[in-house]
């Protein structure tokens, strides 16, 4: 009898190890990702003499391995290869759409847990053992949502007629057709989109509606140093690194205290590589100007759907300028208004000496209006690269199933220098972004010792 019972216990140890449990399973999982939100797909793990190897059943990958911005998919839209690592447990690396990630992956029973560090899946995944992988949900009924959305929100709904935006959209349903996961759906549309005929178009999903979302925005931090000041010589250089959050535009103001403190010489804004986001260009441009700037304004869709071209001078200057300075607020106004105005105006402490501005491809939305206006101030130099050209005002909707659409809801024309989107902010002395800082340092020494 005690022998018996040995070899039974024998026997259930070897049919729960990892390599005696070989054969194919399938697992829906769910897993947070940065770049797209919450997703849910299916897994087919398939186990041989202890190695296992697992790859998504995404249904779209015949279309979208033909895309030239498609990595690896062939395998599938998410795949992994592990070595058992002890007991259910196994440890490997991410082998599909790329090579970027460690995985650590435990199998119990009907249920599965997984860590990934590093790369686009970083995070933890999860996922239960099912007999059949039926899609995750219907992506074509999901499109017509998307469609009706992106309609009435566009800026300029007649961009949605152009051949770019035709030829996305016939893919993006040819994906949607094939889809069976939100891998399917996500990377299509990621890959598909060129930012032709517009910029500002993201597709991802959430765990928070589209107003949730709003709510928190007037007053997201974004929790680190966005704008800091140092000194080299007698010259103050003010980095930059997102015009998104309350506490950026709280750092630059007490930037300008600093700056004001020690009373340099010259001033350098160090723009590179902002990719943009907010409000902070308020303090920003407002405490080196002398006078009120108009820089630009908006239009939105309620101008272009009565209108074939942007606002004359004269009609641009009519309306009033926009007060309030309100994320919230603003994207209320560019929704209902058919033009909305920015003016800045100077603020204490006020930086009256040569100011330079570095810009690099990479410096974009936000941060295009920004160094826009202090060009049109005439009180700044812009030195580096001409910046990326995107930039319109973009805003949230819900397109239903925990799907949200971001798209542009206004286009911005400089009153000085026109269009910016699509065209870019141009420097005033052109050079590699990796110089830029040394050529400004030069220009504010040889302007100073011509002052002196």
């Amino acid at each position: 009898m005690h022998r018996f019972k040995l070899i039974v216990a024998a026997l259930l140890l070897v049919a729960i190890s990892p390599a005696a449990a070989a054969g194919a399973s399938l697992w829906r999982v769910s897993i947070e990702t940065q770049p797209f939100g919450p997703v849910e797909f299916h897994l087919q793990i398939d186990i041989d003499n202890g190695s296992l190897a697992a790859r998504s059943l995404s249904g779209s990958v015949s279309v979208l391995e033909q895309l030239p911005r498609a990595g690896n998919v062939a395998a599938g839209l998410m795949a992994f290869s592990a070595e058992p690592s002890g007991d259910d447990s196994y440890t490997g690396t991410i082998t599909a759409p790329w090579e970027d990630g460690n995985i650590s992956l435990t199998i119990d029973g009907d249920e599965l847990s997984a860590q990934i560090d590093d790369g686009f899946f970083a995070g933890t995944l999860r996922g239960k053992r099912v007999s059949e992988a039926t899609p995750v949900r219907d992506y074509a009924a999901l499109l017509v949502d998307f469609d009706r959305v992106v309609a009435a929100k566009v800026f300029s709904p007649a961009d949605l007629q152009r051949p770019a935006y035709l030829k996305f959209r016939s893919q993006l349903g040819e994906v949607a057709a094939l889809a069976n996961d939100d891998l399917d759906i996500l990377f299509g549309f990621s890959w598909l989109w060129q930012n032709d005929p517009f910029s500002h178009f993201q597709f991802k999903r959430s765990h928070q509606s589209a107003a949730e979302m709003f709510a928190m925005f007037d007053n997201y931090r974004v929790g680190f140093d966005a704008a800091t000041v140092e000194f080299v010589d007698d010259i103050a250089i003010l980095t930059v690194r997102t015009m998104m959050g309350a506490d950026t535009i709280e750092q630059i103001v007490a930037a300008y205290g600093q700056v004001a403190d020690a009373d340099p010489s010259a001033l350098i804004i160090d723009l590179r590589g902002n990719g943009g986001g907010a409000f902070a260009v308020k303090p920003l441009v407002e405490h080196v100007i002398d006078e009120p700037v108009d820089a630009g304004f908006f239009i939105s869709q309620v101008w272009n759907r009565q209108h074939d071209s942007p606002p004359s001078r004269a009609q641009a200057f009519a309306a009033k300028p926009w007060e309030g300075w309100s994320i919230i607020g603003f994207w209320k106004a560019v929704q209902e208004t058919d033009i909305v105005r920015v003016q800045f105006r100077p603020a204490e402490p006020n930086f009256d000496g040569p100011v330079f501005v570095l810009l690099d491809e990479r410096s974009a939305s936000a941060t295009e209006l920004a160094a826009d206006a202090l060009r049109s101030s005439g009180v700044t130099t812009l030195v580096g690269r001409q910046s990326a050209g995107e930039m319109l005002s973009q805003s949230m909707f819900d397109v239903g199933d925990g799907f949200i659409v971001s798209l542009p809801v206004a286009d911005y024309y400089s009153v000085a220098h026109g269009r910016i989107e699509a065209v870019g902010v141009p420097v005033d002395i052109e050079t590699d972004p990796e110089q830029a800082m040394d050529t400004a340092l030069k220009l504010a020494r040889n302007t100073v010792s011509r002052t002196n």
